[in-house]
């Protein structure tokens, strides 16, 4: 929801990504994970296909210029 811009009314502004088409993002993830997935803190997972999603989602609201 974070990286997508769908996030609650009264979440304040220190807590959003408040990026738009000139923005340059840097990914870092870390984790325990496996082929096409990656797991945190052992009980939640993000797939390849989520990742994907989200960026596409991102690219077609002009969210960011290029991500690193």
């Amino acid at each position: 929801r974070l990286l997508t811009g769908r996030v609650d009314p009264s979440m304040p502004r220190s807590k959003r990504l408040l990026t738009d088409d000139r923005s340059n993002i840097f990914v870092y993830m870390t984790g325990h994970g496996g082929n096409e997935f990656l797991k945190f803190q052992d009980n939640e997972e993000i797939s390849a296909f989520d990742i994907a999603d989200a960026f596409e989602q991102m690219w077609q609201k002009k969210r960011y210029n290029e991500i690193f």
